[in-house]
């Protein structure tokens, strides 16, 4: 698992979900954007890069 999408609550009309990188083992604190199609995002840590589909697939199962 790479990445971890999590659910708001759906009793809001913000509610929407948010990405973290899990890096090394570790989830990261810092929120994720989805990055645009020609610039993925690369992680100085660990240098994995996560393209625009990585978080599509995220979002449908929960986590990659």
């Amino acid at each position: 698992m790479v990445l971890v999408f999590e659910n708001d609550p759906l009793d809001t009309e913000e509610a929407r979900g948010r990405f973290y990188h899990v890096c090394l083992g570790k989830v990261e604190e810092r929120e994720l954007a989805v990055p645009p199609p020609d610039k993925p995002y690369e992680c100085p840590r660990c240098g994995i890069e996560l393209e625009t589909e990585d978080f599509f697939h995220a979002q449908l199962k929960g986590s990659v």
